[in-house]
């Protein structure tokens, strides 16, 4: 299919259409709606003053709302004393002990921030002139101070109420408060760890959402603060596969695989996507670089045994593992690991080199020592991992089987079968 090309007389005509004019009735009647709506604030403003803001909100909604007057930030203004009237008068009720409606509190919090927005924004604007004079700014930081910290409480209460996404707005606009000005400017509103609590919690409504760029919005600064940066790093890796972006993802795991080395989400998620990727040197890079990240953390020497061993070498993982237990002997994964990968290779060498010539006594007697060797290597291993968590057959129970059996330890293996899984 060509494409259409428009012709430069074409494109010369339609822009020299001039817009619509209104007839001189028709600015008539636009001028009178446009003083009957600033008549209709300014009585809204005065039903603030005789303690009615809930009237006055309704009063001044079609003002808010016309495009005659919803640049003109006096009605702005006007709309956010009713909010704040709204919101000191459920906060009274509060601090009386008396009922209140808090999503009217919390939802009028959010609210008055939309207003205070707006209203700065015209407040600032140049007049016709084009010069600047604001007429509002002070009580417009004084309302926005007075009421940031009611997001942070609106945030709190629809969380506790599993209402996430309400929650996440108002955490979402005490972050952006946050860089509002001059507000950005006060102490209290650039408090860096109650800032990174609203990120967190806004991070977590994301997460349970499941709207991942929630999750993402506000996560870095979540991470700066070191309570948080564990999960944090945790969720941001969750959410930047979710969102596709791998690049970053694998980033963020190798970050978080470094920074807590013995949270096993960060190292088992890169090893499974190198696994998939069928990128055995990118996970044995991996390894290098966490054991020279760290030489003294045993955790490190354990996955590069587990790259080894998930690679289909068993052999060079046993080097590995047992540089694990070095360091720590009690570590448990490499216990276990290290016990299968002797078991692995006992089957292997079964498989590859056992004799089926049972005439060939000597070489029956050389694969039974093999073997033998093998297992009796695994069964310290297994002893001492029931040693450590006896609660916990699984770890043990079908290795240890495995060398009682091949070793003809008959009366250990019959004690330790009743301990087996039915079938």
């Amino acid at each position: 299919m060509k494409k259409l090309i428009l012709s430069l007389a074409v494109v010369l005509a339609a822009s020299a259409v001039p817009a619509q004019q209104l007839t001189k009735e028709q600015i008539k009647a636009q001028k009178k709606e446009q003083k009957a709506l600033i008549v209709k604030a300014k009585e809204a403003d005065k039903a603030i003053t005789a303690g009615d803001p809930a009237s006055a909100l309704n009063t001044i909604q079609d003002a808010l709302k016309s495009p005659l007057t919803n640049k003109d930030a006096f009605v702005w203004y006007v709309a956010c004393k009713a909010k704040k009237g709204v919101i000191d008068g459920e906060n009274f009720k509060r601090s009386q002990g008396q009922a209140f409606n808090a999503d009217l509190l919390y939802n009028s919090s959010y609210d008055i921030f939309d207003y205070l927005i707006k209203c700065d924004e015209l407040d600032k604007a140049p007049n016709a002139k084009g010069k600047v004079a604001p007429k509002y700014s002070m009580e417009i930081v004084q309302m926005m101070y007075e009421n940031r910290n009611q997001l942070f409480n609106g945030g709190a209460y629809f969380y506790n109420a599993e209402n996430y996404d309400a929650a996440f707005k108002q955490f979402d606009m005490f972050i952006k408060t946050s860089t509002l000005e001059p507000l950005d400017t006060l102490p209290a509103v650039k408090d860096k760890e109650l800032n990174a609590n609203a990120a967190y919690y806004a991070t977590l409504c994301g997460m349970q959402t499941e709207n991942y760029k929630n999750v993402l919005k506000h996560i870095d600064l979540a991470i700066e603060e070191p309570s948080f940066k564990e999960n944090a790093t945790k969720y941001k890796a969750m959410a930047q596969v979710q969102t596709g972006d791998t690049v970053a993802w694998v980033q963020t795991l190798k970050g978080g695989a470094k920074a807590f080395p013995a949270n096993p989400y960060f190292y088992q998620s890169l090893i499974a996507y190198y696994q998939t990727k069928n990128q055995p040197e990118e996970m044995t890079k991996f390894a290098d670089e966490m054991i020279a990240s760290n030489p003294d953390n045993p955790l490190f020497f354990f996955v590069k045994g587990m790259v080894l061993q998930e690679s289909g070498k068993p052999a060079e993982a046993v080097e590995w593992y047992k540089k694990t237990l070095e360091k720590d002997p009690n570590y448990e994964g490499a216990l276990a690991n290290l016990g299968l990968c002797y078991t692995l290779l006992a089957q292997k060498y079964s498989q590859e080199n056992a004799s089926t010539n049972i005439k060939d006594k000597a070489k029956l007697k050389k694969d039974k020592e093999v073997l033998n060797g093998y297992f009796q290597e695994a069964l310290p291993l297994y002893e001492k991992l029931r040693q450590l968590q006896p609660n916990k057959p699984e770890l043990w129970v079908t290795g240890l089987s495995n060398c009682y059996y091949n070793l003809n330890m008959t009366d250990k293996f019959e004690e330790i079968e009743k301990l087996l899984p039915k079938e």
